[in-house]
């Protein structure tokens, strides 16, 4: 493998970005694998992990908001050394493995991280800029086939939305693993309510220690500084960067700000293979499945699973199969590949594959559970006379148990809530997750990829931002404009529409499902976007014909609950 480290690429301006190429030693034109973005090209995996390990010991609160993506950010076993010839560095892909495969592995610090300087500015158009032209560099390489493909994932993979619309010439196949797609809805403002990961772990813990000149140490390998050779005081680096967290607090509705870091997923028409995991319900789950329904592109996969790692084998093994057939004149059998590939979760905690021709699958069917408040259940009608109970937003919320499973039953797909309430003040937040208990009551134990416990599903509703574009909106799938608030008047009874994330497990017969909805949820309570005088109130919840508050569950047949593949056409 020959190595270069550091390359320069000028953009048209006049500024330089800085690239690590990883190719064969033997000379040729080969496809490119690239990613762009802010963790530091030359910061290595293990130390990466083994400074995570060590800051999350010492602020247990970062806990709390770190989202499920991101089980692979610690390693209990990971040291401060590294491995000669380990050349892997967080959410991108392995050059030790694919360069013997015949790739060229190009990794770029975005301006203001790693090596690259200037201003620090995730998400921008201006990035997106440069990734498009660091994108024709690669393509025009003397060991360039010209043709380019994006594989990372998580930030690596919510730009590569951003810079496939941009249509780049040399821009061949994308691989998003976990990406984002709405800067808003997705990632910032969960259902209208800002959602802390960003402020208080993403920027802080992520991306400002290896901001360029922040003294990050020097890459093992190349003996290079990872922030370059300049070291810059705090008030320097604080003006060289945006200030990512004030520019979402003050933007609470969607306008210019997020429509500028929201891909125009209509204009990308390269092939997609986006990849999404059932447990990462705050980042990726739903943006990962909204892009490639919503792409142009005629040749487009998914693949939902239910644990594992981007770097694991079969990951490794399902990305190379999909490049190796769009950068390399179809080689391989990726035409086999199903075009939607989900795991089915068991209540065991095992998981079923599934393989199906679109999503939702054809065939789903959505079934309303409606709330009986007096009762706390959940039944197939609604209850004959009008129901309520009233909570603290500060308190445990309300539980509602729906009837026992007949049948086995699978449920796959998106999942919505309708509920009715009153609020103290002119306000509301509400938080829904839907859990799955046993005939004894117990909670099934769904893991994330922490290992983690995961509900079947949550959802997130500002009331005052209850709007909702039927034009937008599909069965489970309300879809809210979050573009004019209508504050509440204290004790109106609204109707609040609320999207959950999509779900998959298959229930056994005698299982019941049980929907909470609550005043808070972890990872969303900043005080200025939820102030205590609005959001420390009490919400009282009704049910019956006049008011049918209800959970609208989608369920297919013809899944077995085993292992082996089931196929839906």
């Amino acid at each position: 493998m020959t190595i270069e480290w550091d390359v320069p690429i000028e953009m048209p301006n006049g500024a330089v970005v800085r690239a690590d190429v990883f190719r064969p030693a033997e000379a040729g034109r080969y496809p490119v694998i690239m990613t762009h973005g802010v963790y530091g090209k030359g910061l290595p995996i293990e130390r990466f992990r083994h400074n995570m390990v060590t800051n999350l010991q010492a602020h247990p609160m970062l806990n709390t908001v770190r989202g499920a993506d991101l089980a692979d950010i610690t390693d209990p076993d990971a040291l401060d050394d590294v491995a000669l010839g380990d050349y892997r560095v967080w959410e991108v892909v392995d050059p030790s493995i694919w360069v013997p495969a015949g790739y060229v592995c190009v990794r770029i610090d975005s301006r203001g991280s790693g090596t690259s300087a200037g201003r620090l500015d995730p998400m921008s158009p201006g990035e997106i800029d440069d990734y498009v032209e660091c994108i024709e560099w690669a393509g025009t390489q003397p060991w360039s086939n010209g043709r380019v493909g994006l594989c990372g994932k998580s930030y690596y993979a919510m730009t590569q939305w951003l810079v496939a619309a941009r249509r780049p010439e040399h821009l061949a196949a994308i691989c998003v693993w976990h990406g984002l797609s709405d800067w808003y809805r997705d990632a910032t403002r969960h259902g209208g309510i800002m959602y802390q990961f960003w402020e208080t772990f993403w920027y802080p813990q992520l991306v400002l220690p290896v901001q360029h000149g922040a003294g990050a140490g020097t890459n093992p390998h190349s003996g290079l500084p990872i922030t370059g050779e300049v070291s810059l005081d705090a008030d320097t680096l604080a003006a060289n960067r945006a200030d990512i967290v004030q520019q979402i607090r003050d933007h609470p509705v969607v306008d210019d700000y997020h429509r500028q870091r929201t891909p125009d997923l209509g204009r990308i028409e390269v092939p997609l293979l986006a990849a999404a995991d059932w447990s990462d319900h705050d980042l990726h789950l739903r943006g990962t499945i909204r892009g490639f329904r919503t792409v142009a592109s005629t040749n487009t996969w998914l693949e939902i699973h239910a644990g594992g790692q981007f770097d694991d084998p079969e990951s490794v093994e399902l990305q190379m199969r999909f490049f190796d057939y769009h950068l390399k004149d179809s080689i391989g059998n990726w035409d086999t590949q199903p075009r939607v590939q989900l795991a089915i979760r068991q209540a065991d905690g095992s998981a079923s594959r599934f393989d199906s021709t679109d999503w939702p699958v054809p065939g789903t069917t959505w079934t309303p559970w409606y709330a009986d408040f007096s009762a706390k259940s959940l039944g197939a009608n609604p209850p004959a006379n009008e129901t309520s109970d009233t909570y603290d937003a500060a308190g445990e919320g309300v539980a509602l148990l729906g009837p026992a499973a007949g049948d086995d039953t699978t449920l796959l797909g998106p999942v919505a809530a309708r509920i009715f309430l009153s609020s103290s003040t002119t306000d509301a937040d509400l938080f829904l997750t839907v859990d799955a208990v046993d005939p004894d009551g117990h909670l099934v134990e769904l893991r994330d990829h922490r290992t983690g416990l995961t509900p079947v599903s949550i959802g997130w509703q500002r009331a005052s931002q209850r709007a909702i574009d039927p034009a937008r909106s599909e069965p489970g799938q309300p879809f809210h404009t979050h573009d004019n608030p209508e504050s509440l008047r204290p004790g109106e009874i609204v109707q609040v529409d609320i999207e959950l994330c999509p779900t998959s497990l298959h229930l056994p017969a005698g299982h019941r499902l049980r929907l909470t909805v609550r005043g808070h949820g972890t990872g969303h309570d900043d005080l200025f976007d939820r102030p205590p005088a609005v959001f420390h109130n009490s919400v009282t919840l009704y049910g019956g014909t006049e008011f049918p508050s209800h959970l609208l569950v989608p369920t297919i047949t013809g899944v077995r609950s085993g292992r082996s593949s089931d196929i839906a056409h």
